[in-house]
């Protein structure tokens, strides 16, 4: 107890960037057309019949059309289960800020929330050092719990595990297509047989669509986190970890030259040092061609550009396989009490079944569950991803991992923006960070 104290605290201070990359095995193919619902388990039955009220809380860091998403499925719950409240907590900024928010409220001896939704990548941290309650330890039998995770496309479950435990239930999936201004695409003499498949291909787009429209060529998700790096990183056949995942590997042939390929971008002047805000606000206004970045950004995208937008499958290295770790968020609960374990439960149910169709339809992120979803032309690309689906890889370490997280955004970004030599800017976080680990 003691030892995890201490790692909470050391989390608070040392806790100054953001999302951390999480996972270990890849997802499964894309949802079949049969339509599942949420099985009428007991703990639902003892809920539904349940005259005395309870309230669980639940944490989440979305905005805007996907928090209105993620509101109207609580709204129908608690429709179907007037005993059972869900007191939400909403927090601005990405997945580790409300990790920080979790994690002062520990400190101060506070209960943690009930359902956290937390990110995949945060898997590591919270497994280890805030004694989650693991979704086997949330069902009423094991019969209910098999119910439950058949209702999963083959792999996703192991999205939300960790060291072989079921930490957290996946709920939100997520992956990295191409979002491309087809306005901008006519304008330079492109048409859509010209839209890149490789990245030596979209360097040559870039090219044309610079010198005949003055606009930005393009632009790959660039947020707090090591997602879209590690699409790249993987892509090209590289790694950021050992094999054992104990220890960095940053100078590995395949992390060098992604990353080099990814400075290239800014050095030829196709890209340009933008914050994933500005990027996002530079595509909506006309002013960027071509856009990699989550399919949960799709309905924001579209809604706010006046030009036609079109998806494709983010671009491969020549001679490699696609590799995109699967984003999103899984439903992690730190619940210890019976009455509230169980209506955690009947949640989890819900939103896994009932719940999930019209929440994926409407939040822009694809389903980890087998339910017939109505998919738009977008969402049929999105889906059409998965089977190039891996996982985020965790950084090791635990606190240790969220401080190599933050130098690697920090690196990262000093490599594209400044211009920063790769191999031995590369060498020298691997080495900071495996001394780091040692020393723990």
């Amino acid at each position: 107890m003691k030892r995890k104290s201490m790692a909470i605290v050391m989390a608070v201070c040392m806790l100054v960037g953001s999302l951390a990359g999480c996972g270990s095995n890849s997802t499964g193919t894309a949802a079949s057309e049969t339509t599942v619902s949420a099985p009428a388990t007991t703990a639902e039955n003892a809920a539904e019949n349940e005259t005395e009220e309870v309230t669980i809380k639940l944490w989440h860091r979305w905005s805007a059309g996907t928090e209105e998403a993620l509101m109207t499925l609580i709204d129908e719950f608690e429709t179907a289960y007037p005993n059972i409240h869900v007191e939400v907590t909403a927090k601005s900024g990405e997945y580790f800020a409300l990790l920080q928010s979790m994690i002062a409220d520990a400190v101060a001896g506070n209960d943690l929330p009930d359902v956290f939704i937390g990110g995949y990548n945060l898997l590591n941290y919270i497994a280890t050092e805030l004694n989650p309650t693991n979704i086997d330890e949330l069902a009423p039998s094991e019969e209910e719990l098999n119910q439950l995770y058949a209702m999963f496309q083959d792999g996703t479950l192991q999205l939300a595990q960790y060291d072989g435990e079921q930490v957290g239930l996946p709920f939100a999936v997520s992956i990295m297509p191409m979002y491309i201004n087809m306005d901008l695409f006519k304008q330079a003499g492109l048409t859509e047989e010209d839209v890149p498949t490789t990245w030596d291909e979209v360097f040559n787009v870039a090219d044309v669509i610079q010198k005949n429209t003055g606009a930005i060529g393009v632009q790959i998700h660039n947020m707090e986190d090591a997602w879209g790096d590690q699409a790249l990183v993987f892509s090209r056949g590289g790694q950021l970890l050992t094999e054992d995942k104990q220890r960095c590997d940053f100078t590995n042939e395949g992390c060098v030259e992604a990353i080099s390929m990814w400075q290239d971008l800014y050095t030829k002047g196709y890209a340009s040092p933008l914050s994933s805000s500005e990027i996002q606000s530079t595509f909506t206004s006309g002013n960027l061609a071509i856009y990699c970045t989550s399919i949960m950004s799709v309905n924001t995208i579209v809604d706010y550009s006046d030009f036609e937008v079109k998806l494709y499958k983010t671009p491969s290295f020549e001679g490699y396989n696609l590799a995109l770790p699967s984003g999103g968020a899984a439903f992690i609960s730190f619940s210890q009490e019976t009455e509230k374990k169980n209506a955690v439960w009947t949640f989890l149910n819900y939103a896994s079944g009932k719940g999930m169709k019209k929440w994926a339809e409407n939040s822009g992120y694809l389903s980890p569950t087998d339910i017939d979803i109505e998919r738009n032309e977008y969402m049929e690309v999105a889906y059409d991803c998965l089977p190039y689906s891996v996982a985020w890889e965790c950084w090791p370490g635990g606190s240790v991992g969220m401080e190599i997280d933050r130098l690697w955004i920090t690196t990262r970004n000093e490599i594209l923006w400044e211009g920063a030599d790769v191999k031995s800017t590369l060498a020298e976080l691997e080495e900071n960070c495996n001394m780091m680990l040692e020393n723990q």
